[in-house]
């Protein structure tokens, strides 16, 4: 009795070492991406970049070697910054600075700003009121121009121009913490007043101008508007006809690029635009959001590195 089960212990570890040489440690298809994987396509990047400043390949198939990449790279993103105010201070934490305009936290809200809109009618009537301003003051100036051989007049012709000017100043607030060329922006945004107007995006240098530009205008065509954005110039990168958000209630914004410049935006999950665009290929410098006109409520705003 004690042969046979000797004999059957002896078989069983027989039959586990010719199983253990005969097959493979199983790889979880789903599993995280392995750090060959990862130097891998980090060394096929720094190929292509090289490729594309001695111009030694057709940049059609450069492209494709990026989108290449961008499809096997699965590294984990990491956060730039997140802020939903429930702090009750954008001033820290992260550290908001105001450069124009006003915003302050409306409590149960998030990040509020108002800005008014001066219409034709308001700027027509301060034209008119400035003219008759200027009309009973005439006889003085004349006197005075003709003592003076004229420069009071051109003077006031000077202040009159500069008195009709409407007034329209824009709230701009930024937050300058390094922002990689390939990022996911999310945010969620209500806007409570017709004909807004409001621009976001990430910027490079000291000037918050320069950069991509996310361009929503209430009631115009386009509404909607990607753009790629100069200090003395803009291209429009995509751009959608037609969009209202000023129904009071929040709405999700969803903004990505990735490494290979696909960049795409949806809006409560559904995609708006889409294009790739690789006019800036350094990284950023930090992110601005800039209210033209309307009153627009951010209830959170987050950003983080896209794989």
């Amino acid at each position: 009795m004690k042969r046979l089960v000797l004999a059957v212990v002896l078989s069983a570890v027989a039959v586990s070492a010719e199983a253990q040489t005969r097959y493979n440690a199983w790889s979880d298809p789903n599993a995280p991406h392995t750090a060959a994987q990862s130097a891998f396509v980090k060394e096929l990047r720094t190929l292509v970049s090289e490729a594309e400043k001695a111009r030694a390949a057709d940049p059609k198939f450069l492209q494709d070697l990026k989108n290449l990449a961008a499809k096997y790279d699965v590294s984990l993103p990491s956060v730039i910054f997140s802020d939903d105010f429930s702090d009750g201070d954008f001033t820290k934490n992260p550290a908001w600075q105001v450069t124009s305009g006003k915003y302050w936290i409306e409590k149960g809200y998030g990040l509020r700003s108002i800005v008014e809109k001066a219409s034709a009618t308001t700027s027509q009537n301060n034209t008119s009121n400035q003219q008759q301003k200027l009309s009973k003051e005439e006889m003085i100036i004349g006197v005075l121009g003709a003592v003076l051989g004229g420069q009071t007049q051109q003077q006031g012709k000077t202040q009159q121009q500069a008195a009709v000017t409407p007034k329209n100043d824009p709230a701009t607030i930024q937050l300058t913490t390094p922002v990689k060329n390939a990022f996911t922006l999310k945010m969620s945004l209500s806007s409570w007043a017709e004909g807004a107007q409001f621009e976001m995006g990430p910027y490079q240098g000291n000037e918050a101008d320069v950069g991509y530009k996310l361009v929503y205008r209430s009631g115009q065509t386009p509404a909607l508007q990607l753009l790629r954005n100069y200090k003395s110039s803009s291209s429009v990168v995509a751009s959608l006809s037609s969009l209202k958000l000023e129904d009071q209630k929040y709405h999700e914004i969803e903004w990505i690029r990735n490494p290979a410049g696909a960049m795409s935006v949806s809006i409560d999950g559904k995609s708006v635009l889409q294009a790739t665009d690789n006019g800036f290929r350094d990284d950023f410098s930090g992110f601005v959001m800039k209210n033209i006109s309307g009153d627009l409520i951010i209830k959170s705003v987050a950003m983080q590195t896209t794989p």
